[in-house]
């Protein structure tokens, strides 16, 4: 009998699965992990730009060029200029603005504005009169960098001697009349002397400072009055000097105006007193008919209790009409009475009329 063939054994255990590379598993996760979180991913892809945005912004090393337009000049060094004896006439007025690039880094960018490159003249450099060509100067900082290019690197200006004149008189005039019932007296400016200082050229041609006062232009009260007027300067021509290079001051304090100082005083007209003023007797057959004055009054002004008491004025001196036949005209001078200051006429003209005597042929 056959022997009955052998089966093999089967086992039941099961064989252990074969691993994968590491390579093919760590792509396998983060291929689910970007399936399964795609926002997530999004979101740290985001924040990667911005830590690189920030990172690259603070890197000093980084520029960009901008370009600026309309850029100022300022101007430095003037007062000391005067200082050491010159002023600029010319070049600075109306500077046209300037366009400029400059090398600005990453991270200033946007804040940077041309007052950060300080673009200026520094005229104290200046060392003497005449044509002088100036240098545009800027400045360099590592905060917002480097001016590369200005469309202009220089100026031209004109230079002078600076000089200063001591004791310039002022003059004082009146324009237009005192209101009625007032007289000014006593009228004077403060100061009466200036110090003038400026280019050497127009300087030298002042001969006098001029000031108009107009009494009528301000409301007159009795007493001291106060009023600030305009001054010009004035060559010895007559010809007016401006220029806002010269500086008048007085003290060391600087005037735009002068101080005018006015005594105001009350007026009133007195009669001239006719009375007594004749002497002597005039021709056989003839006889005085009248006595005038022109002006028949006279207007005074004075301390208002002097004027009270005044009624009239009299004349110096008397008119002889002995033997006279004729009418005669005599220039009087009015006798100014003690407490008046202001009389507006010294002198009068008396008319003594004289005429035959008149008798009546029915008597």
């Amino acid at each position: 009998m056959l022997k009955e063939r052998q089966r093999p054994k089967v086992s039941t255990e099961t064989r252990p699965q074969q691993k994968q590379p590491l390579h093919r598993a760590v792509f396998k996760r983060v291929r689910q992990a970007i399936i399964n979180n795609w926002q997530l991913k999004i979101l740290s892809l985001l924040v990667a730009l911005v830590v690189w945005g920030a990172l690259i912004s603070e890197d000093p090393n980084l520029t960009r060029e901008k370009t600026f337009t309309d850029v100022p000049i300022s101007i430095t060094g003037v007062e000391l200029l005067q200082r050491n004896g010159l002023i600029i006439v010319e070049g600075l007025e109306d500077l046209p603005p300037l366009r400029m690039r400059a090398q600005v880094p990453q991270k200033s960018y946007a804040a940077a504005i041309p007052a950060n490159f300080s673009v200026r003249v520094d005229v104290s450099r200046i060392t003497q009169a005449g044509e002088q060509t100036v240098p545009i100067q800027t400045l360099s900082t590592t905060t917002f960098g480097t001016v590369e290019w200005m469309s202009t690197n220089e100026i031209k200006v004109k230079v002078d001697e600076y000089i200063t004149r001591r004791r310039v008189p002022v003059k004082l005039t009146k324009s237009g009349q005192t209101p009625e019932g007032y007289y000014s007296a006593s009228t004077s400016a403060d100061p009466n002397n200036v110090v003038i200082s400026g280019p050497r050229s127009l300087v030298e041609k002042i001969s006098t400072v001029s000031a108009s006062y107009n009494p009528a232009q301000h409301d007159l009260t009795v007493g001291v009055q106060y009023s600030a007027v305009p001054f010009k300067l004035l060559a010895a021509d007559g010809t007016e000097i401006k220029s806002n290079l010269i500086s008048v001051t007085s003290e060391n304090v600087l005037l735009d105006t002068l101080l005018v100082e006015q005594v105001i005083y009350p007026t009133k007209f007195a009669d001239i007193n006719l009375t007594g003023l004749l002497k002597g007797k005039v021709a056989e057959g003839y006889q005085v008919i009248k006595v005038t004055a022109d002006p028949p009054q006279v207007r005074i002004a004075g301390n208002e209790d002097e004027l009270a008491s005044l009624k009239l004025l009299d004349l110096s001196s008397v008119i002889d009409v002995e033997g006279l036949s004729d009418t005669v005209i005599r220039a009087l001078r009015v006798e100014k009475p003690q407490g008046v200051l202001h009389m507006s006429d010294n002198a009068v003209y008396v008319t003594v009329e004289i005429g035959p005597v008149v008798t009546n042929k029915g008597n």
